[in-house]
């Protein structure tokens, strides 16, 4: 099981420091935060979180350094700059709009802030327009901690998810998958796609039952994106999933899961044919995915 949500978790309790509430207490207090340069505290996922202060930059070793050309370059280039680091991001809004920047000079970084809704898929398109750039685009957490990235071949396209309601940044610079050290204008769209179609996660699974009239639909909507079924198993039925195709249809991997167990998958299969019992009743999950972490649709009946 690809449970990307369990790997982001682990990633945020050292950047950003997650801290436990302790009950009922309130999640953020005068004494939540203690950490020099770091006493800004927010609420993500019920839980408390500390961030560096304003005008501070988080640091890959996890300290808050105050701002400065050292770890915030300050150069001429468009009318942006400076914007090399989260601090001074600037602001993006998802509505389409074209947005005209440069990489430029060697090593510049363009940081864009937004304010993101929990469970909500933003697109962002990076064109280079003449000159030798080919962009990279970098999605980063409030807390700085890093999500996805994508290198433009020559364009750079992602489409990712936020998984809170917090500002959320993006990064341009030129990909490293280049060894030329190339500058270059672009332009820049950024739009938000809607809600996922189904959860990724037990809390968020789409509820079903067996009905062999009833087809379910779906899409893989970014890069590795799962979606969670939950059902209600016995031990006395056998189950089939019939998966549609081809015409335009990705053919997922399944794994089912048992709620005691959401460690171990009973199996893990590809096939558009997947028959299947489980060894105890009670609530299970279907999980779907694409092996090589990529976007379609699909559809599929549910048979017992």
């Amino acid at each position: 099981m690809g449970t990307r949500i369990l790997l982001l978790a682990a990633v945020l309790a050292t950047t950003g420091c997650v801290v436990d509430s302790g009950g009922d207490e309130p999640l953020c207090t005068p004494s939540t935060c203690r950490e020099p340069n770091r006493s800004q505290c927010v609420v993500e996922g019920d839980e408390a979180r500390c961030l560096c202060d304003t005008g501070y930059v988080a640091r890959p070793s996890g300290a808050c350094e105050l701002v400065s050309e050292a770890n915030c370059a300050e150069h001429a280039g468009d009318a942006s700059e400076p914007d090399d680091c989260q601090a001074r991001a600037r602001t993006l809004v998802p509505d389409g709009r074209v947005n005209p920047r440069s990489i430029n000079p060697i090593g510049d970084l363009d940081f864009f802030r937004f304010e993101a809704r929990a469970g909500r898929i933003y697109s962002v398109t990076v064109v280079p327009e003449g000159g030798s750039l080919l962009p990279r685009v970098d999605a980063f957490d409030q807390g700085g901690v890093w999500l996805d990235a994508v290198d433009g071949r020559p364009r750079a396209e992602m489409t990712f998810k936020t998984p809170t309601t917090a500002p959320y940044f993006l990064r341009v610079s030129h990909s490293p998958v280049d060894i030329s050290a190339a500058t270059g204008n672009y332009v820049l769209t950024f739009n938000e796609l809607g809600e996922d179609d189904h959860g990724d996660g037990p809390d968020t699974a789409t509820r079903i039952a067996p009905d062999a009239f009833d087809t379910v639909y779906g899409r893989f909507e970014y890069q590795r994106d799962e979606d969670w079924f939950e059902f209600s198993a016995s031990t006395t039925s056998q189950y089939r999933l019939t998966f549609e195709g081809p015409s335009g249809r990705v053919l997922p991997v399944v794994e089912v899961y048992l709620a005691s167990d959401l460690r171990q998958p009973l199996f893990t299969r590809r096939n558009p044919i997947v028959d299947f019992t489980v060894p105890a009743g009670g609530t299970a999950f279907l999980v779907m995915y694409l092996p090589d972490g990529g976007q379609g649709s699909y559809g599929f009946t549910f048979l017992e």
